[in-house]
């Protein structure tokens, strides 16, 4: 409207015009003239405006009146901030009220708009920043020149309140304030993103932190300190490397389960663990035990310089009576040993020994407890190869060697009376009239009978001496190191040793008795074990057909 027209608010009335060229209209903010009755009696173009943007806001209208009022009735001036919304955007403007003589008021209206925008926007830039910091960083700080804490975010350092720091040099917080340059981080002369660093807690104990840092530049393009942000990541490093040394555990086990799957022999099974198990944790001497039919341990592998051998089997049986892991120190050595286990039953113990002055870690223990567990099965599996080698070897009435057991250690024992340039013998054992035994008395009795004649046997020869059932009622059995006198006298003593067999014969004509054959082995000679076993069967058919319960030295072969 017109700056020299009257304008009315509700219940306001056309007042007369003002000169055009009066300040009142060349004012260049919006001046609004109330009456005594709250109507706006005169306005400049900017005012004008004004009005127009606030018609429809009663609200708006009804704050001026008040403020022309407040400042009529106090003679005062008044001021208040006004806020509405014009085209669909919110505005601001700071309206000021003076009082009149003529009992009228001015109000002057400033539009404040951008700058309550900006004002309210920096307000919220500064709480978004405030927010990011504390979210993405446990600490933010400042440093001056000398490197000492201008400022410190309100969650302190490290428990370390914020206050207390304030005025302190950043360097006091270094674990090891002479291991890193100060300056790479609280003293930044540059960017520095991410970097790792060791600080010291309130209590003491250390902790890694990544931390980010600017240097802080004046008008003049010169340092004036240091900002930046620090984050604890001391769990994520202690989880890394927990999960670093489970990776290498299980490398660790796989490589030595692999090795000893490799070995198809029980005992370079078991040597092959013990070595690698050494290798693996450097400069480690490793010993393995198997717990024996009567619980005692014998070593059966190792890997390494062990200290004195002599009791080391008592002193692992001692310890190792159950699942937890034993450490001890043994003549400068440091010594862990733990018990191997299948299906809860102790089988074995494993023993590392080492000359570091520091203990055993809790690495070493996992890694130990884990190639325990895998040791357990293979112990197992070599005690049923082992059985399984027994079974195939054994006759199952007697427990003797078997034909073909028998065959094979007559080799190695001729083979190593080749080498001595010992003699040895054969001896061919056959039951005269067992079948009747059988006829008259029943398989029990002759089983009997087998079994009684095979305890006689192998308490006729000694240590380094075998005995064998061939089939049947036949038996072998190989004297070392002994000639043909002492071949004729021990095979004399099994035939009277044997009469009492004679009470379990089937009848009176037909006596339970022993024929013999007897071949010697020369060792000038390339007899084989066949050979000379077919010379001992030759014998003992000579002397069971000459006489029964008798004894016949096989001729000696030409060499």
């Amino acid at each position: 409207m017109p700056a020299d027209q009257g304008h009315a608010i509700p219940g306001s009335r056309a007042l007369p015009t003002r000169e055009s060229n009066t300040v009142f209209a060349r004012f260049p903010e919006a001046v609004l003239q109330f009456g005594g009755d709250g109507t706006i009696t005169a306005c400049n173009s900017a005012a004008d405006t004004l009005l127009r943007q606030l018609e429809g806001s009663i609200d708006c209208l009804s704050h001026l009146r008040a403020l022309a009022d407040d400042a009529q009735s106090t003679r005062a001036a008044a001021s208040n901030t006004i806020e509405w919304t014009f085209g669909g955007q919110t505005r601001h403007m700071l309206a000021s009220a003076m009082p009149a003589d003529d009992a009228a008021a001015f109000i002057i209206c400033r539009d404040t708009t951008v700058e309550t925008t900006m004002r309210l926007a920096l307000i919220d830039s500064r709480q978004r920043f405030k927010d990011l910091v504390e979210i993405s960083s446990d600490f933010a700080w400042e440093t001056d020149l000398t490197g000492s804490f201008t400022f410190v975010s309100t969650t302190g350092v490290l428990d370390h309140p914020a206050g207390a720091l304030i005025g302190r040099s950043a360097r006091d917080l270094l674990f090891h304030p002479d291991a890193v340059p100060g300056d790479q981080i609280f003293e930044a002369q540059e960017i520095v993103d991410a970097r790792e660093l060791w600080l010291r807690r309130a209590d003491g104990e250390a902790v890694c932190g990544l931390a980010s840092a600017r240097p802080i530049l004046d008008k003049n393009g010169s340092r004036r300190g240091t900002r930046g942000v620090c984050r604890d990541v001391t769990a994520d490093r202690l989880r890394e490397n927990d999960l670093a040394r489970m990776k290498t555990r299980e490398q660790v086990i796989a490589y030595i389960v692999d090795a000893v799957r490799n070995e198809a022999d029980p005992l370079d099974m078991l040597s092959t663990a013990a070595t690698s198990i050494g290798k693996a944790m450097s400069d480690t001497a490793c010993a393995v035990f198997q717990r024996e039919e009567t619980g005692e341990l014998s070593l059966i592998a190792r890997f390494g310089a062990l200290p004195d051998e002599t009791g080391l089997a008592q002193s692992v049986a001692s310890l190792c009576t159950d699942v937890t892991a034993h450490e001890t120190h043994v003549d400068g050595e440091h010594q862990l040993m733990t018990a191997t286990h299948y299906r809860g039953d102790m089988n074995g113990a494993i023993l590392l020994s080492r000359k570091r002055q520091s203990s055993w870690s809790a690495h070493d223990r996992s890694l130990l407890d884990a190639v325990a567990g895998q040791l357990g099965i293979a112990l197992r599996q070599i005690e049923n190869q082992r059985a399984l080698e027994r079974l195939s070897r054994t006759d199952a009435l007697t427990g003797l060697f078997n034909r073909r057991a028998y065959l094979e250690e007559l080799d190695r024992a001729l083979d190593r009376a080749q080498r001595n340039g010992q003699s040895g013998a054969v001896f061919f054992v056959d039951l005269n009239n067992f079948k009747s035994v059988n006829d008259v008395h029943g398989h029990d009795v002759g089983d009997k009978v087998l079994g009684e004649l095979a305890a006689l046997l192998m308490r006729t020869t000694r240590s380094y001496d075998f005995v064998a059932r061939l089939g049947g009622d036949e038996f072998a059995l190989w004297f070392e190191n002994i000639d043909k006198t002492s071949a004729r006298r021990r095979a004399r003593e099994l035939l009277r040793h044997c009469r009492h067999l004679d009470a379990y014969s089937g009848t009176p004509s037909k006596p339970l008795g022993l024929s013999i054959g007897i071949a010697m082995f020369q060792p000038n000679s390339e007899e084989s074990s066949d050979r000379l076993l077919k010379r001992a069967d030759a014998a003992m058919y000579r002397a069971k057909h000459s006489r029964k319960h008798h004894l016949s030295l096989a001729r000696d072969i030409e060499p």
